[in-house]
């Protein structure tokens, strides 16, 4: 074969190339490189398309959502325009309608509206609303508000309309208004339905719930610039809230303001001016509220109502032939967290507790029921589950000792009758309230009086003589930033009433141990002046620049008291206050019996209602005539 290689030695011998081995393998590895790299590219092409689709498809689902989402809301608005029902002539009359607002003299307004109050009043303005063009979607029944507020709800056009109110008062450089009309309860009432409102909800933050970080949709400079001042139109029976302001003791076209010559469509018409009034005064309110004391995030009392018969007296037996004594159910909303005017422990919570069994329509009545009930309370014998007057309490204030006083010389609180404090200076059309002072100051001089946006509790204790130490109705006040109430618990199932703006509740431990009630401030809200304000009761409370504020001396303090509010708002707040049946049954405040009746009861109530009425519209929400719903949140 000569010098010709076989076949066999090309297989066998390595190729001669003109690089090293060693740039054979990088050339190996930039190649495995490229390789690897044409495949990272072509899996980055397919994930870019797949977010690319999901992102259409998550878009498309979103704009179908939106789209439901309207069509929902206009059906909620046609069922919104349709007239409340009522079974009388609208006071009003039946085509009277508000004149048109005003952009120059008045400002974006909004109102909730409770048509139970003022014997049916609060139906007829609302259908005055729905006749006037500038106010038909911006008044809302507040029982219906607050029963549909699903996605779609009306709550939904609330939130939508609050937002529209908000950026049309900022383009006026302004503030929006509310309208709160009912009872003094309604007020707390509105303040809880606006806040319900701008509650951040993450699962439809796509739908403007988004939450700006405080758990709320808009931010703190917006709720501090542009959270709507309140207006309160008095269709309650006692109506202290809206009286302190300048809205008058009744409400426009009242049985009482008859004798004015008035008729009462033009005192509607002049009510509604002056609570539009772009000059009207805007001030701040100081608002309270019941906070876990110290590092807890919980109250250590459970809250439950008095239950029994009509009449003079409410006692009844847990079982035949036990002696009769104090019986209780589970409390009804709302829940005692805000205190907007005042807040008391003893005699009064217990009369309260009593007088909401015994309501009735005419206020005159109400006034003797509540005369009726002081004295069957001075009269009877004192029930078990009550300590004399109120020797279990003891209250620090600023961590001072405030009550009982001179207790270092053994006085006790089973001398008086009630410690408490007032927000604004009226109480029932007759308490009111003044610095402490000596005798001379008392009866000749000009004294502080309650002052509603100073950051300070004024403080009180009453006993009998107290009215002619006072002299009178005017109570000596002392200013405090908080109060700590502690209750020395005698035996399980014993406890004390307190009353806080006109509702009243019986607190215990299920446990049967000591428990306390820490109040301080929490919010500092705007509200409205009205023409008819007495600068007598309510001193420089005019003077002050309204605004809204989550209050605290801390950021903690202030965190503290935006998850409180959060616990209100979701309904957690009501698990952990009030008591359960078998809480009541183990405190030997009711039984089982009472249970069932009680539910048995409610029941054929609920069913006579859905009876009698045929309408489709959402379920009204069970209301007392101080203008309270009792609503689950």
């Amino acid at each position: 074969m000569g010098n010709v290689p076989c076949v066999s030695t090309f297989k066998c011998q390595k190729p001669s190339l003109a690089v090293s081995d060693s740039e054979e393998l990088h050339g190996a590895s930039y190649s495995n490189e490229y390789k690897n790299v044409d495949d990272a590219e072509r899996e980055s092409e397919e994930e870019k398309k797949a977010r690319e689709a999901e992102w259409l498809r998550l878009e498309a689902d979103r704009k179908r959502r939106l789209a439901e989402l309207a069509a929902m809301h206009i059906k909620t608005r046609e069922e919104m325009l349709k007239p409340e029902k009522s079974e009388a002539s609208n006071r009003f009359g039946d085509q009277f309608r508000l004149p048109d607002a005003d952009k120059e003299r008045h400002v974006p307004v909004l109102g909730l509206i409770n048509p139970t109050s003022g014997a049916q009043a609060g139906t007829d303005i609302l259908n005055v609303c729905k006749r006037t063009p500038c106010h038909q979607h911006r008044f809302f029944n507040i029982l219906k508000l607050v029963g549909d507020g699903g996605r779609g709800g009306r709550l939904d056009i609330f939130r939508i309309e609050l937002n529209a109110a908000r950026d049309e008062a900022r383009a006026m450089n302004t503030r929006a208004r509310i309208i709160s009309g009912g009872g003094d309860g309604t007020a707390s009432f509105t303040l809880f339905v606006v806040l319900l409102a701008l509650q951040a909800d993450h699962e439809r933050a796509d739908e403007g719930l988004a939450d700006t970080g405080n758990g709320f949709i808009w931010t703190d400079e917006e709720m501090h610039d542009c959270f709507p001042a309140l207006v309160q139109c008095p269709l309650g029976t006692a109506n202290d809230f809206g009286n302190i302001l300048g809205w008058g003791r009744t409400y426009p076209g009242s049985q009482a303001n008859i004798g004015c010559g008035v008729p009462p469509a033009q005192q509607l018409e002049f009510w509604f001016e002056q609570a539009l009034d772009r000059q009207a005064t805007v001030t701040s309110f100081d608002l309270w509220g019941i906070m876990p004391h110290e590092d807890s995030e919980s109250c250590n009392f459970k809250v439950c109502e008095l239950v029994g018969p009509r009449g003079w007296n409410p006692k009844q037996s847990l079982e035949k032939g036990q002696q009769p004594q104090l019986v209780m159910k589970q409390a009804e909303m709302p829940v005692p967290f805000f205190v907007s005017l005042y807040f008391s422990v003893g005699l009064f919570g217990y009369v309260v507790s009593r007088f909401q069994l015994n309501r009735h329509k005419s206020p005159l009545a109400n006034k003797a029921e509540y005369a009726r009930q002081v004295y069957g309370i001075v009269t009877e014998s004192r029930p078990a589950q009550l300590r004399r007057n109120i020797d279990a309490v003891k209250i620090k204030c600023e961590g001072e000792h405030y009550f009982p006083p001179r207790h270092h010389e053994g006085n006790t609180g089973n001398r008086y009758r009630e410690v408490g404090f007032y927000n604004i200076n009226w109480q029932a059309g007759l308490f009111h309230g003044a610095n402490r002072g000596s005798l001379r100051h008392r009866v000749v001089s000009k004294r502080q009086p309650v002052t509603f946006n100073d950051g300070l509790l004024d403080m009180y204790r009453f006993r009998f003589s107290s009215l002619v130490k006072n002299p009178g109705l005017r109570m000596q006040t002392d200013k405090k930033k908080d109060m700590l109430l502690n209750f020395t618990t005698s035996e399980q199932g014993t406890g004390i009433f307190f009353q806080y703006d006109g509702e009243a509740r019986f607190a215990f431990s299920p446990t049967g141990q000591d428990f306390c009630i820490y109040i301080r401030q929490v919010l500092t809200i705007p509200v409205v002046m009205g023409p008819y304000h007495n600068r007598k009761l309510t001193g420089d409370a005019e003077n002050t620049n309204g605004y809204f504020q989550f209050c605290g001396e801390t950021g903690a303090d202030v965190d503290k008291v935006k998850r409180r509010i959060g616990s209100l708002l979701s309904g957690s707040l009501a698990q952990e206050l009030n008591a359960t049946n078998e809480e009541l049954i183990s405190a030997n405040l009711t039984s089982q019996e009472i249970i069932d009746k009680l539910a048995a009861e409610k029941l054929a109530a609920g069913n006579s209602t859905k009876n009698n009425n045929s309408s489709a519209s959402p379920k009204p929400t069970p209301v007392d005539d101080n203008g309270t719903a009792n609503v689950e949140a």
